[in-house]
């Protein structure tokens, strides 16, 4: 639902100023806030509930043995060598005078 909320907020005008409102008027008011706060909770609750539901889907749709074939112990691997990017720290900073 909010994020229904947040998309129509953002194609029309109408609905942002409502949004802000709203926002506004439980920054401004206890009771307010604590609607807001119960709202985003549950939505927040529910959220991961779906988040949780759909990956116990695609875990279940997974092949259950999968056959991985392991490498063989011989085989000629060269180290890799760590490659230093220059950061802002390295480099000195350009300031245009000439010391």
């Amino acid at each position: 639902m909010p994020k229904q909320l947040v998309l129509k907020a953002m194609k029309s005008p109408g609905w942002l100023v409502a949004l802000c409102f709203a926002l506004w008027f439980a920054a401004h008011s206890f009771f307010a806030f604590l609607f807001v706060s119960a709202t985003v909770a549950i939505w927040i609750k529910r959220s991961i509930k779906a988040a949780l539901k759909e990956e116990k889907v695609e875990d279940s749709k997974a092949p259950a043995h999968a056959v991985v074939a392991p490498a063989p112990a011989d085989a000629n691997v060269t180290p890799l060598k760590r490659q230093y990017a220059k950061s802002a720290v390295v480099v000195p900073l350009k300031t245009g005078t000439d010391d």
